[in-house]
């Protein structure tokens, strides 16, 4: 008896049809990855709202405690007719004294607040990235190097933050002290100076609830800045130190290039548009600095995001988080960042 073999022939996949299946799968990818990526971008949206929503619960505790909100930043300069450029230190900020309430006490008890930002004993502690002040969509959030006016020397080394507490609606600059003056020089709309200019934050500020006479709802306290403006950090306005505007040259200049690296263009490098350091802590909102809007932008203490929809979050005093997009009404952006400016704001 024979036995017959059975021979089964297997086809192969063509060339073509290899190429088709090659072709699918590539639209399908390039039908999903939008997807994901935007999945991906509101979970991180939501994640700095739940930040900032947590920095707000912090900032009411502290009130309790002290029935005072903290200091913008505590330096030793207490003269209200002073620039920050007069600045002497320590200069811990807001964000650092919220601490014990947000749950890092830990960090909050390695620091000696008597000594300034960054050196000495606090070298190493100021170095420290705290997930609750930085923002997922931000992808620049190492330590970053604070130079000095001479833009020669690297007077601190800092932790990375997104947040910045409201100084009202002129620049920092002249806002710092709390007392702003037109003579100074501002931008935005004609509006209130000195006191009926500020927001809850400044140099050795001490504003309570009762300061907040437009109302908790109508005013923000805080909002975020993306590292690829201008650098940012939770622990203070470093003495001596400045703030460079990485948006002040077209190309932008790569965030925490060094000074000696830092291309110019026609408007200077990002270090000759440079604030001083009460811009690393604090930011100010107004009609000529819509959030997320300008390009090149030569003021690093304006709010900015790497959120899609052009604009950033911002907390406001009565707890709540909103984002606030580029399209938002000039003069309410103004009239929400003072806390006793009396404006009376359309819907918004």
């Amino acid at each position: 008896m024979t036995y017959r073999a059975q021979i089964r022939s297997h086809k192969a996949f063509t060339l073509i049809e290899l190429l088709v299946v090659i072709a699918i799968i590539a639209v399908l990818i390039g039908l999903l990855l939008p997807a994901v990526q935007k999945v991906r971008e509101a979970a991180a949206r939501m994640k700095c709202s739940a930040n900032l929503k947590q920095i707000g619960l912090a900032l009411h505790s502290y009130h309790d405690t002290y029935t005072v909100f903290p200091a913008g930043y505590v330096d030793g300069n207490t003269d209200i007719n002073s620039t920050p450029d007069n600045d002497m230190g320590p200069g811990w900020g807001w964000a650092a004294y919220l601490l014990p309430y947000l749950e890092q006490n830990n960090v909050y008890t390695q620091i000696n607040f008597s000594q300034p930002v960054g050196t000495g004993v606090n070298a190493q502690i100021s170095q420290l990235p705290l997930t609750i002040f930085l923002c997922p969509s931000d992808p620049y959030q190492q330590a970053f190097s604070v130079y000095d006016s001479s833009f020669t020397n690297p007077v601190a080394t800092v932790a990375s933050g997104n947040y910045l507490g409201c100084s009202g609606w002129e620049e920092c600059f002249t806002g710092a002290s709390g007392n702003p003056q037109a003579s100074w020089g501002t931008d935005g709309l004609a509006g209130g100076f000195g006191q009926s200019g500020v927001g809850l934050f400044y140099r050795n500020s001490r504003n309570k609830v009762a300061s907040v006479t437009d109302g908790m709802s109508n005013t923000i306290f805080a909002g975020e800045r993306s590292s690829n403006h201008a650098p940012s950090t939770w622990t203070g306005a470093v003495p001596g130190g400045r703030c460079p505007a990485w948006m002040a040259t077209q190309p932008f200049t790569a965030p925490n290039t060094p000074p000696s690296q830092a291309p110019t263009g026609p408007s200077g490098s990002a270090y000759d548009n440079a604030d001083f350091g009460e811009a690393l802590v604090l930011a100010h909102c107004n009609a000529t600095h819509l959030p997320s809007a300008d390009s090149p932008i030569f003021d690093p203490d304006v709010y900015y995001s790497m959120h899609t929809g052009r604009g950033a979050n911002f907390l406001f005093g009565d707890g709540s988080v909103k984002f606030l997009t580029s399209g938002i009404d000039p003069k309410t952006y103004q009239y929400l960042s003072t806390i006793a400016g009396g404006e009376v704001l359309s819907d918004w």
